[in-house]
């Protein structure tokens, strides 16, 4: 992995991917993964996946297991997921979904805005009521 952030030894950080390593949606991903000096260092099962509250279940998980920087690719970052890993003090990036882990680190990651964070909880409820007239 080539991101500068995931190469700084005191750093780890913590993001969802799918079974290529491509960043994806907090509440789409397959898989969690913890990363630290540019390795992986602990992958499970995306929590989300099966919880009613997507987003807010990720960014938990990530404090659980003692991430000090999140990257959340664009449109996973509502604001009760911002309010969580900031209160936790944990640093938050943006990232492309669909961009590999390793992909190349220029412009490849920025830090998180308020704008982002909106656009991220219209998406989230967009997705709640999607899942609610398709799926209940």
């Amino acid at each position: 992995m080539s991101l500068v952030l995931m190469k700084r030894e005191h750093n780890i950080v913590c993001t969802t991917v799918n079974e290529d390593l491509s960043f994806n949606l907090f509440s789409r991903a397959r898989y969690l993964v913890l990363v630290k000096n540019g390795v992986v260092v602990h992958k499970e099962v995306n929590p989300a996946l099966n919880s009613t509250n997507k987003r807010p279940t990720v960014a938990r998980r990530c404090v659980e297991l003692g991430a000090t920087i999140v990257l959340a690719p664009h449109g996973s970052l509502c604001y009760p997921s911002y309010l969580i890993l900031r209160r936790s003090g944990v640093d938050v990036y943006v990232v492309r979904p669909g961009d590999k882990i390793n992909s190349d680190p220029d412009n490849n990651y920025y830090k998180v805005s308020i704008w982002e964070v909106i656009y991220s909880s219209f998406l989230a409820i967009k997705e709640r009521i999607e899942e609610a007239i398709f799926h209940g």
